[in-house]
């Protein structure tokens, strides 16, 4: 007798842990989701792209189905000028993939910036989705060029400071802290810093640092698409001083 309760017993533990499960569970076969969460897209500023998306059901039907497609305004950070994402997407009749296309442009974009796209799929009554898509859009500098970025720390004095890039094969200023040379363009930013950003094309490079003082006091850092190629320490120096980098 007590071996035929403790098998109703667990009879019954064994139903109740199904149900439960089975009402926890997605119902698979009306899932739609996209191929993945995360997605990267660089291209070369001044140019458009173009990015496909797979999108998959979890079951295949005789019947062509569509989806609602949804920019998720909150969460992306490219210009709405910038992309054309379909407001739809079908998946046809005995198959459980479709490839969504999205255009991109280059619009009130930069290269020193990585900007959102978040896209969604929308649900309805008998249909389960999946997470949403965050493509990560970014620009290379144009015909090849490279990332440079200097940061300056200042002193209690930066209007002491002057400095210019120069290309050493064309013997030309790339880049300076103001077009005339001169002292004065840091004026009012004491104990502050500034970081300059431009796309230059490969060669040989010389930073040159002047102060009017001549005593330092304004440190540089210097990278080149993500890498430190030289410094110099805000006590390192006098009246000038000079970094020589290639790239």
């Amino acid at each position: 007798m007590k071996k035929i309760r403790l098998f109703l017993l667990l009879i019954t533990t064994s139903l109740i842990f199904l149900t439960r499960c089975e009402e926890n569970e997605v119902p698979t076969a009306n899932f739609v989701t996209f191929e993945s969460q995360q997605m990267d897209v660089t291209f070369e500023q001044g140019t458009a792209a173009t990015q496909e998306v797979k999108i998959y059901t979890a079951n295949i039907t005789d019947q062509d189905r569509t989806f609602g497609v949804v920019v998720v305004g909150a969460l992306t950070e490219v210009d709405a000028a910038a992309y054309i994402v379909p407001t739809t997407i079908t998946i046809p009749g005995g198959s459980n993939e479709a490839t969504l296309t999205i255009s991109l442009t280059d619009i009130n974009m930069s290269p020193f910036a990585t900007q959102a796209l978040v896209i969604s799929l929308e649900t309805s009554a008998d249909m389960y989705t999946g997470n949403d898509l965050t493509i990560n859009v970014s620009l290379k500098c144009p015909n090849n060029g490279k990332k440079f970025k200097l940061e300056l720390g200042f002193d209690d004095w930066p209007e002491e400071v002057y400095w210019r890039l120069v290309d050493v094969n064309a013997a030309v200023i790339v880049a300076a802290s103001q077009e005339t040379p001169g002292y004065g363009a840091y004026a009012g930013m004491s104990r502050g810093e500034v970081t300059i950003q431009e796309c230059i094309p490969s060669g040989d490079y010389q930073l040159q640092i002047f102060d009017y003082y001549r005593d330092g006091g304004t440190s540089y850092i210097i990278t080149v698409d993500g890498v430190q190629v030289g410094s110099v320490a805000a006590n390192a120096y006098g009246s000038s001083a000079t970094v020589d980098f290639s790239i």
